[in-house]
């Protein structure tokens, strides 16, 4: 997952959790409070309720707090109020539908009960005291249906602007982490690309990232790395450019020594001699090979590959090279076999480095392959000359299908199976000199089932 989708999501998650988080305590704080002034508010009501009925009492007038009584009836919560006056034996219930309800006058606190109706309401009743006489008593019943919506409408305007405002947070919340996660996934994707170049072998750019936090310090140190890492390569390869050479002399010196016994100008050869002759004749090639390749290898990396372009006649010079291994392919009971797809295939390339790229190719397919056959396939795709080379050698594993093409890597053969000679640099110079004409080379293979490797060369070679 990305780092700027992981920032929006976790962010905004964090924010939606703590918006939703609010809201709740948001809607449980305002139905506490509006439940406790609405307490208060009932009380308050109850205690003027009363001290209207026992100035009633007291004066022996009850215009008053009838008035009273209609104007609290009016109101939506109230579904009645009930004033009892003993001295007179007056009892007046408001509205008249309730009059044949029962109101107790044992209650000391609030009551919730049901009306015949099926209304529930909170019951409130308070004593009024009368002088001497016998006190009176009064009752307020609250709907608790109608607290219930006035509570719905009180906190659903307070919940409305807090949603406004919570979405508004959101989006800014969001908004913000998307900037943050862009400016901390930028430096990284700078160090990311670093490690691609540096795995190509391409060690010159450094990454530049001006922070002062963690991120510029990795960056720092990745460029430092990188830059030892360069000094390293440069120093390999001038020490490989010096051993190579080094070498190149004393052993072409060896080879004409050799040619010169071997052509017997210093004298007849016995047979021992000139098989111990052609033992070391044939070291001193393979020793030339790998000199040669290192040298390849050496030029690649450091850029020095510089394709002379002609047209390539790439029939002549493959099939040249399959009848060249054609003896060894008998002699290990393989089928080597040529195919041309195209009637007319024309190429534009350096022909020595081609004939490297399918030299490499065949050598291995045979090497790897102890039975069945090799089959090298010529032809056109997209207006691109296209080479494969199958076997149905032992394979590769998918796992070393990018590191088949690193210098000096050998994939590990399973147990049993017979040594594999080589110096780990073919597939390492065929993609190099792919690279160089602008073209690309690309392997697939399973272990036990054969490999086949694909080339595509521009006709005209591309430079990067």
């Amino acid at each position: 997952m990305k780092l700027t989708l992981r920032f929006f999501l976790t962010h905004g998650g964090v924010a939606l959790l703590s918006i939703l988080t609010g809201y709740g305590l948001l809607w449980e704080g305002s139905r506490i409070l509006y439940l406790r002034q609405t307490r208060e508010a009932q009380r308050k009501e109850l205690m003027d309720f009363t001290l209207a009925a026992k100035e009633s009492m007291l004066q022996r007038e009850d215009v008053a707090v009838l008035n009273l009584m209609r104007a609290m009836v009016r109101e939506p919560a109230v579904s009645f109020v009930v004033y009892s006056n003993p001295g007179i034996g007056a009892k007046v219930v408001l509205p008249a539908l309730y009059q044949r309800e029962e109101f107790r006058a044992d209650r000391t606190v609030p009551d919730r009960r049901f009306l015949k109706d099926g209304t529930e309401v909170v019951e409130w009743s308070a004593p009024v005291p009368a002088g001497k006489g016998e006190p009176g008593r009064v009752w307020i019943g609250y709907s608790l249906a109608a607290l219930d919506k006035d509570l719905r409408d009180q906190t659903s305007r307070g919940l409305l602007l807090g949603a406004i405002a919570g979405g508004g947070a959101l989006g800014l919340g969001l908004l913000f982490s998307v900037l943050l996660a862009r400016q901390l996934a930028a430096p990284l994707r700078k160090i990311r690309d670093g490690t691609h170049l540096v795995r190509e072998g391409k060690l010159s750019a450094l990454v530049e990232v001006d922070r002062r936090d963690e991120i510029g310090d990795l960056a720092r140190d990745f460029n430092v790395m990188t830059t030892q890492l360069k000094e390293l390569d440069e120093m390999k390869r001038d020490f490989t450019a010096g051993v190579t050479h080094d070498l190149g002399t004393p052993l072409h010196a060896i080879r004409s020594a050799i040619n010169f016994l071997q052509g017997g100008e210093a004298g007849p050869l016995t047979e021992k001699q000139a098989e111990y002759l052609l033992l070391v004749s044939n070291s001193a090639a393979h020793l030339t090979d790998f000199i040669n390749n290192l040298l390849t290898t050496a030029r690649i990396e450091a850029a020095k590959v510089d394709p002379f372009p002609e047209p390539v006649d790439v029939f002549a010079h493959v099939k040249e090279i399959v009848d060249l291994y054609q003896p060894q392919a008998r002699e290990k009971g393989l089928r080597l076999s040529l195919v041309k797809r195209s009637h007319y295939i024309s190429l534009s390339a350096d022909v020595t480095m081609f004939r490297q790229i399918v030299l490499n190719l065949v050598s291995n397919a045979i090497k790897f392959t102890p039975s069945g056959e090799v089959e090298v396939v010529l032809s056109e795709e997209d207006g691109d000359f296209v080479l494969e080379v199958r076997d149905t050698g032992v394979g590769i594993d998918p796992a070393f299908h990018e590191r088949i093409f690193e210098k000096f890597f050998r994939v590990h053969q399973p147990k049993g199976s017979p040594a594999r000679q080589g110096s780990g640099l073919g597939l390492t110079i065929v993609k190099g000199l792919c690279e160089a004409h602008g073209g690309r080379v690309a392997v697939e293979s399973v272990l036990g089932q054969g490999s086949r490797f694909r080339v595509v060369l521009p006709k005209q070679p591309r430079r990067y």
